[in-house]
This record gives structure tokens, sequence and C-alpha cells, in this order.
């Protein structure tokens, strides 16, 4: 990887315009207007943001928060560049769809640029669904003694991944996530609970799982009396092949 800190807006240009015919990945941080016209149209004031050109073509604007690009081009696009009116022009064009994204940037940060090489394969380790199944058939992953008693299970805020007993008798409202779960899965547990504790009128426990859970969303657990187990998909999912062989 090469890149320049600071650079002017021509040697920004250069840079990216030899990273685009290169077909190299090229990044800046930059200050920056961005205009889409197209299929629809949208405008977005100047701000500090991190711009990606891939080797695909695809190009994405990126804000300092959040996880989904502010605007974006999909791969087979076409770069361009140019200085204009005092600002280093970047142009996003494809022609089926007609449509453009233009990034006026007037101050560089940061530009880096390079060819990435990326020969891996992407494995997923089972849905939901099948993380739920598996919880399900070895429930002592979550917590000792604890027993299905019905999967899917409607109420009026919507169905319950899975409902269980535990060793003293309460029901246990199971709510499964993949990955990393936030604040609004702690909500939508806490949904379910109240639910079924106004339908049956008995104690209910309301049990998160996942990988791992977001900043913030423990907190709001503890104020809503609920719990969070961490379970590993990829050792389930071998236990479980493991179980079928036996």
């Amino acid at each position: 990887m090469d890149a320049l800190l600071s650079p002017s807006l021509e040697q920004a240009r250069e840079a990216v315009k030899r990273a685009v015919e290169a077909g190299c990945t090229c990044l800046l941080v930059a200050e920056c207007e961005v205009r889409y016209r197209g299929r629809a149209s949208s405008e977005l004031g100047l701000g500090q943001r991190l711009v990606v050109l891939k080797q695909d073509g695809s190009v994405l604007v990126h804000r300092p928060f959040g996880f989904e690009p502010a605007n974006w081009q999909p791969p087979g696009s076409i770069a361009s560049t140019e200085l204009a009116g005092g600002k280093l022009v970047i142009r996003v064009a494809r022609v089926k769809p007609h449509e453009e994204l233009v990034i006026e940037v007037s101050r560089v940060d940061l530009v880096a640029w390079g060819k990435l090489v990326d020969e891996g394969e992407l494995v997923m380790h089972g849905s939901e669904e099948e993380l739920r199944d598996a919880l399900v058939e070895d429930p002592s992953a979550i917590e000792p003694g604890l027993k299905p008693v019905e999967v899917e299970r409607r109420t009026r805020a919507g169905f319950v991944d899975a409902l269980f007993m535990d060793s003293r008798g309460r029901l246990v409202v199971v709510e499964v996530k993949r990955g990393t779960a936030g604040v609004e899965a702690v909500l939508q547990l806490k949904r379910y609970v109240e639910a079924l504790k106004r339908e049956l009128g008995v104690e209910v426990r309301g049990v998160l799982v996942a990988e791992r859970l977001a900043k913030g969303a423990r907190g709001v657990l503890a104020r809503e009396g609920l719990e969070f187990r961490s379970v590993d998909p990829r050792a389930l999912s071998r236990a479980r092949r493991s179980a079928r062989l036996i």
C-alpha cells in the first residue's frame, strides 16, 4: 500500500487517478460534499468522510457513524477525476440504469491505495433457526436443567423463538440472535416476556442468546430484569453433528 498524508488536491487527484487506472483499491479521508442523480436524487452537505473506491468499480461514502454507506455505487461503475472550482471532483457513473455520484472534495487528510488480494471463502455458521434448533436439542448450552416446551410460540407481540421451563418450574422465553445482539433485540425479548405474563399470569424469565452483546445493551438488560447467554454457533454446530454420528 502507498499513502499520502494531508496531500494537496492535485496530489490526491493523481493518486486516485493512478489507483483507478491500475485497478487498485483506494481510500480517502476527506472533507467533501456528495450529490447523486439517477433513479432518485440526494444531496449530502459538507462533512468529513471516508470514501472507498474498490477494485471492482464499486464506490462507498461512509460518514463517521453508522455501518451503512451514506452513498454508494455498485461494481462496474466508472470513476473519473478532475480539478474544478478549487475542488477535487470524483465522478462515479454507470450507464444502465443511468446514474451518477459526484463527490466534491475540498480537503484531503489521507489518501491510500494498493492492490488487495482476498481469496478467502466466507463460511456462515448456521442461521438463527439452526442455532435455535441446536439449543432446543441441547438446552444445557443455555443453562443446566432447562427443558424445551415449545418452538415458535405465538404471542400478541409476535413469535417467541423458543420456550423452556427451568429447574424451578418457571417459563423461560429465549430469543436467539446471530452475531451481536443489540438494544432492539433486548426490547423485542421484553415484549415477548410481558405478553406471556399477561396471557398466562405466571412468572416468566427472558434470556437473550447470541455470540456477543452490543455496547449499551447490557444496561438495558439489567434495567428490564432480563438475562444474556453467550454461545458459540460453531461449537454448537460441531456438537450437533457429533451427536448425530453416535
